[in-house]
């Protein structure tokens, strides 16, 4: 008896341990493919993001690696033509597979363009990422508690942010919505030309003997403050679980008075998803913890010069980095262990220049990046990659492993 119970703890230990790793936290900072290319099915799955079907990945979605970005060198941009609505042919569609789970957190970053349209006689939209599990009952569909529910980020007139959820027993023949509010219970809407960032968590309810319970949740934080929270949901009566990031995005509406007036885009960045709200560092306390370095304030060097820069912002760069020169910062402080990104500010006119990234006067390297070609020494690019970074007091080498570039400036950003 006593073997049977060991045994059984055993196995129930080695699941639980199965799950915490399979859930792990994934994240998409759109640094691949290269920038001016289109973000294609085939990508996301490079990109460990997997998906049956898309629709509008690949003639309407690019890699922006020459306008903006929330952070590292690129972003995802999406196309919104005028006139034009509905999924198959306004914005971008793709059920992105996530591992089953009861609880998920799903935070992305997202930006309108300068003169982004709302509609023409009537507005709304889907926006960005969402979180469905099942068949996703949505379009009208009653919800049933056996074919799925979906969860989606929209706006409404004048650009009004609102979560729209399908759930059993949504009021209308078309999901339920709630407006994102403000801490003075004002409506918040979505500014254009601005990085903005949207969390949104999903509780799918429990289910007893074939019946739904009413503890399913939907929660959104806008820029890290709670905007709204739904309690009381049934989604399911079955098995289901959250099993998708919903990339939802187009003008619609059923008809061409939602459409946009003018040809319309939508930025998107560091798309994170994960079951356990630490990895959602935008909910921290301060958000994301992040520091820039200029090139120059190093604390030691070795083979460098301190030129003028021809960068955006001026002042000066480190130059003349040859291989095996290196700068290094000391008594840098990294509040806790994690993933970090870490973006580089660089000029040459090499292709095979690599820059090196360490602590402890070297004897740990933390990661390597080539350097792309950026034209001419006056022409600087944003490049990064991620990092693993132990938590303490560090000292950062910037090490040329193989030399020909100058460096503006350097930053560290969490991402989990």
């Amino acid at each position: 008896m006593k073997t049977k119970v060991f045994l059984l703890a055993l196995v129930l230990a080695l699941m639980t341990q199965a799950v915490t790793a399979f859930a792990a936290p994934r994240i998409n900072t759109f640094e691949r493919p290269a920038r001016g290319s289109a973000y294609t099915l085939s990508e996301w799955a490079t990109d460990g993001w997997n998906a049956p079907w898309d629709q509008g990945m690949s003639t309407r979605t690019w890699i922006d690696g020459y306008n903006f970005n929330h952070s590292g060198g690129q972003s995802l941009r999406v196309f919104y033509p005028k006139g034009k609505f509905g999924p198959e042919d306004s914005g971008a569609q793709a059920p992105l597979a996530l591992t089953p789970g009861r609880e998920y957190y799903l935070s992305y970053w997202v930006r309108f363009s300068s003169d982004f349209s709302w509609g023409t006689t009537e507005f709304s939209g889907k926006i960005g990422l969402g979180l469905a599990g099942g068949a996703a009952c949505s379009g009208g569909q009653a919800c049933t508690g056996y074919n799925g529910f979906s969860s989606r980020m929209i706006w409404l007139s004048g650009g009004r942010a609102a979560i729209y959820y399908y759930h059993m027993g949504h009021a209308g023949v078309y999901g339920d919505y709630t407006v994102l509010k403000n801490a003075n219970g004002s409506d918040i809407s979505y500014p254009k030309g601005t990085w903005v960032n949207i969390v949104q968590r999903l509780k799918v309810n429990t289910v007893t003997n074939g019946n739904a319970n009413p503890d399913g949740e939907i929660q959104i934080w806008y820029n890290g403050t709670s905007a709204a929270s739904i309690t009381g949901l049934r989604f399911v009566r079955n098995g289901d679980l959250v099993d998708r990031a919903y990339f939802s995005s187009f003008f619609g509406g059923a008809t061409d008075s939602f459409a946009p007036a003018n040809d319309s885009y939508i930025w998107y960045d560091d798309l994170k998803v994960s079951t356990n709200r630490a990895d959602i560092c935008e909910l921290s306390p301060g958000g994301c913890y992040t520091r820039l370095f200029q090139a120059e304030d190093y604390t030691a060097m070795s083979g460098v010069i301190k030129e003028p820069t021809p960068d955006t912002g001026g002042g000066q760069n480190v130059g003349s980095f040859d291989s095996g020169d290196w700068i290094a910062f000391g008594n840098v402080n990294i509040p806790s262990a994690g993933t970090y990104l870490v973006e580089y500010r660089v000029a040459t006119l090499t292709g095979n220049a690599r820059i090196s990234l360490d602590i402890n006067e070297g004897k740990t390297v933390l990661g390597q990046l080539t350097l792309p070609n950026t034209g001419s020494w006056s022409n600087y690019r944003t490049v990064s990659h991620q990092v693993q970074i132990p938590a303490g007091t560090h000292q950062f080498g910037i090490y040329a492993a193989t030399g020909g570039f100058d460096l503006n400036w350097w930053k560290i950003t969490k991402l989990y």
